[in-house]
């Protein structure tokens, strides 16, 4: 990576020393995406029409396939000659060059455009493939179609010159296919969508708890039980659907994946996960277990406590067997063996396991895990592979010549590039794809989380605190698809695009070259190109964001409607009846009565999102900032103490953007209400979603004062029941409190640790609290 660093610098200031042309001038209006390194416009265009002649210099079997897909693509019906061939029709010509231009690197390219010839030169096939691209989207989004009307299109590509190379050299994409299963047809629509954007890693994740699903012919049960679950859980565990379901791919259809990626410049990188998330080849080989099982393919989402037995040899044979299968069918330089999430209860309880750990000077499990980790790395480095692991691998040691994918927040992958080891960049946040990334309240069921498109565009992959050298481990950014909750393919397209493309930029393009207004206006016309291939990808970076603020002074609350889409208009209503909203938004309005508000987006005379509407109450509370006793946390931080009343309900799933979240803490909640009133209710929201270790309040202690020093305890009557509003959101109701006050003190109790049972027995409970309402209003 120091040498593409070095060759990046480079190129850098030889493009700004490019002498300037006179049919040339310094533009940044294409709509080029990942955005190159330089890109000049000049006057005119180049037609390409039937008669077309595509040139490869040299001959070779790489640039002939290589002119085949432009040929394909451009519906032409001249076949490539070898440069210096002459033909006797006046033609255009498109000529693809091999050529030795050390500051472009592997992946980079110069595309040239004048009225008579389109060239594209590199120094690899992998360059003129980009290039190919490139020319692409320089071409109407008629392109992207497959099933094109009879006849050949007359396109023009205006006059340019482009400059092109990658920041960095790992771009990836990842799709878990053990929750559920996609076709092979899909599978090779992803890669194309992925070689579109100049993404060259496509990281397969194929076994799971949840599911085996690459044929291994030594280990056939692997396939014949452990692909296999008898029932999935519907929604967030809440039940089953007591479906059987599965499947698998085999070697062949494996294979031919691989090719066709290869094809477009992807490399697919399949991840056997190892020594955690392995209860499917264990419910086929129970005996390389710990307890020697019985098993069943896991039919819950989560974790599970029985992983592979680091304390027999025979499961070393077994994953080397496994392995020497995998080797065969990719020829992926990386492995990926997962390392993540990898309990250690059986380990600590199984003799052989603490047999292994004496005879090998072991401390405790966890580097009992870095054995296990090495014994395999070491495996594969003798068949001429390299390991990538999530970024548990580095708990008690790292294994030499691993890359770490720092998935748990950056600190990982800050930690292996100290160490001078390779990392790849996939934190949660904002990386992972199966997050929502618009209000869920109108989105599909997501894993959680909040990674917006804008999120995803501002995500900078190397960390600020590492040093030029340190940096320079970084090998690039991925984003991760897992699919718990996404069912399908059309689901899939809806939760990686466009936040994959958004990603391709940041990994592609120079960090000063990347701008957010300048990318969506890009991105509104690669709408079209989605269409065109018949693509599910999200609006929801279209959708409006409905919020209030309270004034600093009155407590007035006024609603604020806002957009990501620079130089977008912003349509509401008010308590709508069925009509679109028409009444153009000039800026924060003040309201005193409770209501409901719609909005839209408009850009450039269309409106591509969805109706945004959203609930806003007033009670006597709202717009009072609150004084909290204790700390919440900065991941659950909302809009800080006034989302608590800001009379907007919190949306169970959007805990990152409606939710005060206090990790182990109890919520201290004080409110001075401006003058003393009569207080009749007090309405409190709390979230109950275990499977994400939020649980209810023990208790809650609700104490009013018309002083703010001497309190006493609400009368009233306090719930024996919590009424559900939502699914897992909770309305605490104390009513008929008729007491003045003006101060109102609340004091919800943490259950402090999550209960044993739960796969987070023993560790810092959460607490989430949304709105407090004084007198709620009964319409």
């Amino acid at each position: 990576m120091g040498s593409i660093a070095n060759l990046l610098r480079k190129c850098m200031f030889l493009a700004l020393l490019l002498p300037a042309l006179q049919a040339f001038s310094q533009k940044t209006d294409h709509t080029i995406i990942p955005a190159p390194v330089s890109y000049e416009a000049g006057k005119g265009h180049f037609a390409i029409t039937n008669l077309t002649q595509i040139n490869i210099s040299p001959s070779s079997k790489e640039l002939s396939k290589l002119a085949d897909l432009l040929k394909g693509r451009l519906r032409l019906m001249i076949s490539q000659e070898e440069s210096g061939k002459t033909s006797s029709r006046k033609v255009n010509t498109i000529t693809l060059k091999i050529s030795d231009t050390k500051e472009i690197g592997k992946e980079g390219y110069k595309l040239t455009v004048n009225k008579k010839e389109i060239t594209i030169s590199a120094n690899t096939g992998n360059g003129i493939f980009y290039g190919i691209q490139t020319l692409f989207q320089l071409l109407p989004s008629d392109i992207e179609n497959r099933n094109p009307v009879a006849g050949v299109e007359k396109w023009k590509v205006p006059v340019c010159k482009i400059l092109d190379y990658p920041r960095f050299g790992y771009r990836g994409m990842h799709l878990d296919v053990c929750r559920h299963m996609f076709p092979v047809d899909f599978i090779k629509k992803y890669i194309d969508l992925l070689s579109m954007y100049k993404i060259n890693n496509f990281h397969w994740h194929l076994t799971e708890d949840q599911g085996w699903r690459l044929e291994i012919k030594k280990y056939p049960l692997l396939t014949e039980i452990g692909s296999m679950r008898s029932s999935s859980p519907i929604g967030r565990n809440s039940s089953d659907d007591n479906q059987p379901y599965g499947g698998f791919y085999t070697q062949e259809e494996a294979r031919d994946i691989v090719k066709y990626a290869a094809e477009r410049y992807v490399n697919v990188i399949p991840e056997i996960e190892l020594p955690g998330h392995a209860v499917a080849a264990l419910a086929a080989y129970p005996e390389l277990s710990c307890t020697g099982g019985p098993f069943e393919v896991y039919t819950k989402w989560g974790v599970t406590d029985d992983i592979y037995c680091a304390g027999k040899d025979e499961v070393f044979v077994f994953l080397e067997n496994v392995l020497t299968e995998v080797i065969g069918i990719f020829p992926s330089t990386y492995i990926h063996i997962g390392g993540d999430e990898a309990p250690k209860t059986r380990w600590d309880a199984c003799p052989r396991c603490q047999n292994r750990m004496k005879s090998e000077g072991l401390k405790d499990s966890h580097e009992l895990q870095s054995y296990f980790i090495h014994r395999i790395e070491k495996f594969l480095s003798q068949n001429g592979r390299q390991i990538i692991g999530w970024d548990e691998i580095l708990e008690g040691g790292l294994a030499p010549g691993a890359t770490v994918m720092s998935w748990r927040g950056t600190e990982g992958g800050i930690q292996a590039a100290r160490l001078a080891h390779n990392v790849i960049m996939t934190p949660g946040r904002p990386c992972y794809f199966d997050h929502y990334q618009g209000n869920p309240a109108g989105e599909p069921l997501g894993f959680g989380g909040y990674n917006t498109l804008k999120n995803v565009y501002e995500y900078e992959p190397i960390p600020a605190v590492l040093t030029p050298d340190e940096a320079r481990y970084i090998l690039g950014s991925q984003g991760n698809v897992w699919t718990e909750y996404i069912t399908n393919s059309d689901h899939v397209e809806y939760m990686a695009f466009p936040r994959a493309i958004a990603l391709a930029e940041v990994n592609w393009s120079a960090k000063e070259k990347r701008n957010w207004d300048n990318f969506v206006d890009r991105f509104v016309i690669h709408t079209n190109r989605l269409k065109e291939r018949g693509v599910n990808y999200s609006k929801s970076s279209f959708n409006v964001s409905i919020r209030t603020q309270p004034d600093p002074v009155t407590g007035d609350l006024s609603v604020v409607l806002e957009s990501e889409i620079p130089g977008s208009k912003i349509l509401y209503s008010l308590n709508p009846t069925g009509h679109n909203p028409e009444t153009k938004y000039k800026g924060p309005f003040k309201i005193s009565n409770s209501l409901k508000v719609a909005a839209i987006l408009e850009v450039n005379g269309t409106k591509p999102g969805n109706i945004t509407e959203r609930n806003i109450i007033v009670h006597n509370a709202a717009g009072k900032i609150p004084v909290l006793k204790t700390s919440f946390s900065e991941r659950y931080a909302a809009a800080g103490p006034a989302t608590l009343t800001d009379g907007c309900r919190a949306q169970a799933l959007a805990l990152n953007s409606d939710w005060l979240g206090f990790q182990g803490n109890d919520a201290d909640v004080s409110i001075d209400l401006g003058n003393e009133i009569e207080i009749q209710n007090i309405n409190i929201g709390f979230l109950h979603n275990p499977g994400n270790w939020i649980f209810l309040p023990t208790d809650v202690e609700i104490t009013l004062s018309t002083d703010g020093i001497n309190y006493q305890p609400a009368g009233g009557m306090r719930p024996e029941l919590l009424t559900i509003r939502e699914p897992v959101a909770i309305d605490y109701s104390h009513v008929r409190i008729n007491t003045f006050a003006r101060y109102i003190r609340i004091v919800a109790k943490n259950r402090g640790i999550c209960p044993e049972g739960h796969p987070g027995a023993g560790e810092k409970a959460w607490l989430f609290m949304d709105e407090i309402m004084v007198n709620q209003p009964t319409n």
